[in-house]
C-alpha cells in the first residue's frame, strides 16, 4: 500500500514532518510499519483505496498504533476520506486539514483530551450542510508505550456501532442514541424569537420587606481585635533587628566596586531572635465577639414566583427522520494519518478495512498478539533490570499491582513511587512498620490511656481522708508539703552545726 506525504498545516508555526517506512522490533523479529519519527511535527500521509467503500453492509475499520516514546500530547487517529466524485480519482497529493472525511477514528491524548475518537461527518437531507457526530462515551487511550489495536465496527443494518481496544469492547450503542449531536435532528427546538417577559419572576425567594436591622447590629465592627490580655514575652528584644548581614559572608574575589558598586553582605535571620523574638512587639489578634458582618434581611417565599422560564417550543425547520443515516455519510475513497503530535516515534501498522469481523479478529491474533506478548516480555525484563539482586517480595509485587486494569489511569502517577521503593526497599519497610505503630499509638491514647481526672477520683475513693497516709490525700497541696520538708531539713542542719561546735 503506497502512502503519499503532504504538507498539511493548521497554523504557520507548525513544522511539517514526513512519515517514513520503518521496521519495528518485535522480540527477536521485526515488522514493517509507517513511522512518524520526530516530535512537535504536523504529519499528513495518505493512501487511496482501489475501490471506494460504502456502508451498505458491516464495515470494520482496524489498525495498530505504537507510541514508542509514550503519550505526552498528540493524536494517532486516522481519517477515512470521502470519495471526490463518480468520475474523479482521489488526489492524495492534495490532502490537507480541510479535506472532507467520512469517518475519523483513533486515539487522541493531550491535556484534558483522552479518548478514542469515532466521528462521522453527516450531510443534512434538508439543506445539505455537514455536521460532525461524536461518539459520546468514547473509550480512554491506553497510557503505556506498547502497541495497541483499535477496531470500529459499523453496522448500517442494525444502526449500531462498537469500539474495541485490543479486541475488547470498550464502547457501543445505537447510531441514534450514542452520538452528539444526534444523527436525526430533534422534532422541536426553542423558539429563538421568544423572550422572557420583563415581569417574569423566577426567584422563589425574596427579601422580607418588613424586616429591619437590629439597633445593636454594628456592621463596622472588625472581624478581629487585639488581644488586650496578651503581654509581651519576657526577654523580648525590642532594639534587635529581625535580619542582620551574614557575618560569615565574604566579598567575592572578582567583585569590582567601580562596576558592581559597594559590596554588601547578604542578609540572614538574626539568631538573637530565635529564643523569644525581636523588633517592635505587637499584640496578637483574636476573634471579635461583637463582630456580625453586614446585615441582610431574611429570605421569605416570593408570592410572585412563577417558576423557571423556558422559551416555547416550535417545529424544527431542519428536522428530518432518516432510518438509514449512514448512507448520508459518504463513501471512503482514501485513508490518511493527518495529525499534530508532540511525541515522536509513532508506528502505524496493519490497517484493515473489511466487511467481516472474523477477518479483523484473525488479523489481531496473527499481527497484534505476538507484539503484545513480546513487548510485555521486554517491559518485564526492563523492570527486572531496575530491581536489586534480592528484591523483597513485597516491593516486587508492587509492579504486578500496577498491571491491574483498574489502575490504568493513575499508573503514570503511581509508577514513579513504585520505582522509588524499588530503588530504596527499606523505605517501604519503614512505612509498613511505622504506619501501624502510629495508628495503634493514636488508638491507645484515645481509648486506653486513663485521664488525670479519673485517676484522681479513683485514688480518692481508695484512700479516704480519715485513713490517708499521704498528705495529698488529706487535701494539703504540694506547696505545703515542700514547706514542711524545708523546715525539717533546716532543723537537721542546725543540729549538725551544734554537734560540730561541741566537738571543736
Amino acid at each position: 500500500m503506497a502512502w503519499t506525504n503532504t504538507r498539511a498545516t493548521y497554523n504557520t508555526w507548525q513544522t511539517p514532518g514526513k512519515m517514513v517506512a520503518a521496521t519495528m522490533k518485535v522480540g527477536a523479529d521485526t515488522d514493517g510499519a509507517m513511522y512518524a519519527p520526530d516530535a512537535a511535527r504536523k504529519y499528513a500521509a495518505t493512501t487511496t483505496l482501489k475501490t471506494p467503500v460504502d456502508y451498505s453492509k458491516v464495515t470494520v475499520l482496524q489498525y495498530e498504533v505504537r507510541p514508542s516514546s509514550g503519550w505526552t500530547c498528540g493524536g494517532a487517529y486516522l481519517k477515512f476520506y470521502n470519495e471526490t466524485g463518480e468520475d474523479e480519482d482521489f488526489d492524495a497529493s492534495a490532502v490537507d486539514n480541510n479535506t472532507p472525511y467520512s469517518v475519523m477514528f483513533g486515539p487522541d491524548k493531550c491535556g484534558t483530551t483522552n479518548k478514542v475518537h469515532l466521528i462521522f461527518r453527516r450531510k443534512s437531507l434538508i439543506d445539505g450542510s455537514i455536521e460532525e457526530k461524536h461518539l459520546k462515551d468514547a473509550p480512554l487511550v491506553p497510557s503505556d508505550s506498547n502497541t495497541h489495536v483499535y477496531t470500529a465496527v459499523i453496522d448500517p443494518v442494525k444502526n449500531h456501532v462498537k469500539v474495541l481496544v485490543d479486541g475488547e469492547e470498550k464502547a457501543s450503542g445505537s447510531i441514534f442514541e450514542a452520538f452528539d449531536p444526534p444523527f436525526n435532528p430533534p422534532k422541536e427546538i426553542d423558539d429563538p424569537e421568544d423572550k422572557k417577559p420583563e415581569d417574569w419572576i423566577d426567584d422563589d425567594k425574596m427579601d422580607d420587606p418588613d424586616a429591619t436591622k437590629p439597633d445593636d447590629w454594628d456592621e463596622d465592627a472588625p472581624m478581629e481585635i487585639e488581644d488586650e490580655k496578651a503581654e509581651k514575652p519576657e526577654g523580648w528584644l525590642d532594639d534587635e533587628p529581625e535580619q542582620i548581614p551574614d557575618p560569615e559572608a565574604e566579598q567575592p574575589e572578582d567583585w569590582d566596586e567601580e562596576e558592581d558598586g559597594e559590596w554588601e553582605a547578604p542578609m540572614i535571620k538574626n539568631p538573637a531572635c530565635d529564643d523569644v523574638g525581636c523588633g517592635e512587639w505587637e499584640a496578637p489578634m483574636k476573634p471579635n465577639p461583637d463582630y456580625k458582618g453586614k446585615w441582610y434581611p431574611p429570605r421569605i417565599p416570593n408570592p410572585a414566583y412563577k417558576g423557571p422560564w423556558a422559551p416555547r417550543k416550535i417545529p424544527n425547520p431542519a428536522y428530518f427522520e432518516d432510518d438509514a443515516p449512514l448512507k448520508s455519510v459518504g463513501k471512503i475513497a482514501a485513508v490518511g494519518a493527518e495529525i499534530w503530535t508532540m511525541d515522536g516515534g509513532l508506528y502505524f501498522d496493519n490497517l484493515l478495512i473489511t466487511d467481516d469481523e472474523a477477518i479483523a479478529e484473525e488479523l489481531r491474533l496473527l499481527g497484534f498478539e505476538p507484539k503484545q506478548v513480546a513487548q510485555k516480555a521486554e517491559a518485564d525484563a526492563e523492570t527486572d533490570k531496575k530491581k536489586p539482586d534480592a528484591v523483597p517480595f513485597l516491593v516486587g509485587h508492587l509492579y504486578e499491582l500496577l498491571e491491574n486494569p483498574a489502575l490504568e489511569q493513575v499508573k503514570p502517577h503511581l509508577k514513579p513511587v513504585v520505582d522509588f521503593f524499588m530503588e530504596f526497599p527499606a523505605a517501604l519497610y519503614i512505612l509498613i512498620v511505622a504506619l501501624p505503630l502510629l495508628i495503634l499509638s493514636c488508638v491507645y491514647t484515645v481509648f486506653c490511656m486513663p485521664s488525670s481526672s479519673s485517676s484522681d477520683e479513683e485514688e480518692e475513693e481508695e484512700v479516704p481522708a480519715a485513713q490517708a497516709k499521704k498528705e495529698d490525700a488529706t487535701g494539703k497541696d504540694d506547696a505545703a508539703e515542700e514547706e514542711e520538708e524545708a523546715e525539717e531539713k533546716e532543723a537537721e542542719e542546725k543540729k549538725s552545726t551544734r554537734r560540730r561546735t561541741r566537738r571543736a
